[in-house]
């Protein structure tokens, strides 16, 4: 028998000695083992996109940030095409009433005109017809009212019966019917009242009573004029057109999807080439109730006011409709910068670390935008100096993109 404290068989000896033995070379053997390089899709998208500021960088304390919040906003329309007019309520097309021949022409174009100005005068033998049959029925109103004045006199002495009085009365009110419709006819022709007044004196030259002016029916601007001392006219040609241009119309077209957000009162941000960096403001009064079939647009009309008559009719506008505030997902637009065909922002990760993130961007209003995709609400973005981490990022960018 073996006694208490002896040493351990050999065989058991001979296992520990192996087991020691064997690892040993294992260790050995990991020690002179290259470590194995980590696969090229094991670094992630974020850290790609990813850049980081060293300490003494000059860019970072000119850096600042901004939240991306709801905030109300209001929405941009934008029309497809505009175009001023004139004023339709303050443009007057003018011809003559009466056919006749121009003997006269007294306004050109550019001049501005009073209202009730003469621009022309036309010698018109109706005229002159209807002139003379007015003062025939002044003249036999004035013998019809002698000979009613007579009829009641000799009633009143029983000298005549009520059958001859009432003659008389007839032929009175007869002869005013007349005068009445000579009267309007001559207004009917552009005569006034005190023109009409001339026509009682006891001789009047042949010349004045053919002669009809034509006249500006409010205060404007000369814009055409068809008119030539000489010329036989009739009231079908148009021979002069005046316009008061103190106010314009603007007609935009916009998109048949943002028919529902056009409203009477919004109001509208005009721009036009002459007047480049220049903003023309005014109200919609008119949104149209068809969409055009050819173009699938609605048309909406704006007036818009004009002092110094820079603005033109037919000059072509950009044309912007500021609809009501509502609250969006937005973001400054100063943290947005355009990298080739893609829009990015600058998230902060750190101290001095930023992700740069493509972001799709909406309407865009004053001085923020509407965020429709690439951020979340909380996240803080680089406002200002935004453009130096765009050109930092693609520095970073342009070693890895070198061919070997």
């Amino acid at each position: 028998m073996r006694k208490q404290g002896a040493a351990p068989a050999p065989r058991h000896v001979l296992a520990i000695v192996l087991m020691a033995l064997i690892s040993a070379i294992s260790s050995c053997q990991s020690q002179h083992e290259e470590p194995a390089e980590p696969p090229a899709t094991s670094r992630s998208v974020s850290d790609a996109r990813e850049i980081e500021l060293p300490e003494t960088s000059p860019t970072l304390p000119a850096l600042k940030t901004e939240r991306v919040t709801i905030r109300p906003i209001k929405m941009l329309l934008k029309a497809q095409a505009g175009k001023i007019l004139a004023n339709e309520n303050h443009l007057a097309h003018l011809s003559s009433r009466v056919p006749g021949r121009i003997v006269s022409v007294q306004a050109n174009l550019g001049d501005r005109a009073g209202i009730g100005d003469r621009l022309l005068v036309i010698d018109s033998a109706e005229l002159g017809e209807a002139q003379l049959g007015y003062r025939k029925a002044k003249a036999r109103l004035f013998v019809a009212d002698k000979s009613f004045e007579r009829a009641k006199m000799l009633l009143d002495r029983g000298a005549i019966g009520t059958a001859d009085y009432q003659k008389r009365q007839a032929e009175y009110e007869t002869a005013q019917a007349d005068l009445y419709e000579s009267e309007e006819k001559l207004h009917l022709l552009g005569m006034t009242e005190r023109e009409i007044a001339r026509l009682t004196g006891r001789k009047l030259p042949h010349a004045e009573v053919a002669q009809v002016p034509l006249r500006a029916p409010f205060a404007g601007e000369v814009i055409e004029r068809n008119a030539t001392v000489g010329e036989v006219v009739d009231p079908n040609k148009v021979l002069f057109t005046i316009a008061d241009l103190s106010t314009l119309w603007v007609q935009a077209d916009f998109p048949e999807q943002q028919a529902s957000r056009l409203k009477v009162g919004m109001t509208i941000e005009m721009r036009v080439r002459a007047y480049p960096g220049e903003v023309f403001t005014g109200r919609v009064f008119y949104v149209g109730a068809v969409v055009d079939p050819t173009t699938r647009t609605v048309m909406a009309r704006s007036e818009v006011t004009n002092p110094d008559r820079r603005l033109r009719p037919e000059m072509f506008a950009e044309v912007n409709l500021l609809a009501e505030e509502q609250p969006m997902l937005s973001v400054p637009r100063a943290a947005i910068q355009q990298a080739g065909d893609q829009r990015i922002a600058f998230v902060v990760r750190g101290p001095r670390r930023f992700e740069r993130r493509e972001v799709t961007i909406g309407q865009e209003s004053g001085d923020y935008a509407e965020v429709k995709g690439g951020l979340t609400e909380g996240e803080e973005v680089v406002t200002q100096g935004s453009y130096a981490l765009k050109s930092e990022a693609l520095r970073e960018q342009m070693p890895s993109e070198s061919p070997l």
